[in-house]
């Protein structure tokens, strides 16, 4: 992995009742290139929570990040630490600078205290597409991919998720039609060697509300297990 130096600036946004201790962090790479990254700690003591990684859906602009962070509350209120990456001038993290993202996390690693294990990605709509892009790239970072919804846009870049967990959900009647894709993206993944629970959502259209109950089964072992990130080279 390419490496990258960092100079690290943070300051305390505000503590909420709904979303924990929060912070909004700029980490700036070794070619100048700035991220901000909005990040939330459960608000009740848990030592050392694991990580989930919020890709939003548009360009991943800040009002987006905001805007969709019902998803990173839920995760939260879980137990989870949640850092939510908004894009560089609009750039979609899947298309031209997905490869920041280990890297992002490896800081975060360095600045908070959070679980060795390795972390979560998530993702909204384009941002889900973008979680799955992420985790094609470097498999071995990540524990599991939630995408509600998402779509695999270069299916050559899927071809060693060797157990890989991802949870992808699609609105039955999606806007885009990404319901139709559903069954041809879950089939690829597995071949791929992922190890994948997709399913429609009844009713619903691109942005749904998930069945936590549903999730939280998911969730659970994946929470639980201590395999830790591969530290970069």
């Amino acid at each position: 992995m390419r490496p990258y130096s960092f100079l690290f600036l943070s300051f305390l946004a505000g503590i909420t009742p709904q979303s924990g201790m929060s912070a909004e962090e700029t980490i700036i790479l070794d070619d100048g290139i700035s991220v901000p990254v909005l990040y939330f700690e459960p608000e009740s003591f848990v030592e050392s929570p694991p990580l989930a990684i919020l890709m939003s859906g548009g360009f991943s602009y800040e009002f987006m990040a905001r805007a969709q962070f019902w998803l990173g509350k839920e995760m939260v209120q879980r137990g989870w630490a949640v850092a939510v990456p908004i894009s560089d001038q609009g750039r979609k993290f899947f298309v031209e600078n997905g490869g920041i993202i280990p890297a992002v996390i490896e800081q975060l690693r360095k600045t908070h205290t959070i679980s060795e294990q390795k972390p979560m990605l998530l993702g909204i709509s384009s941002g889900g597409s973008a979680a799955l892009a992420i985790a094609a790239a470097s498999p071995d970072l990540y524990t599991g991919v939630i995408a509600a919804p998402g779509r695999i846009w270069d299916a050559g870049k899927f071809s060693r998720l060797s157990g890989l967990q991802v949870y992808l959900r699609v609105g039955e009647k999606d806007d885009f039609r990404w319901n139709r894709l559903l069954d041809e993206n879950a089939s690829l993944l597995r071949q791929a060697g992922a190890r994948v629970d997709a399913a429609l959502v009844p009713d619903a259209r691109h942005i749904f509300s998930l069945n936590w109950e549903e999730l939280e089964t998911w969730l659970q072992p994946l929470q639980q297990r201590r395999g830790s990130t591969p530290k970069s080279e």
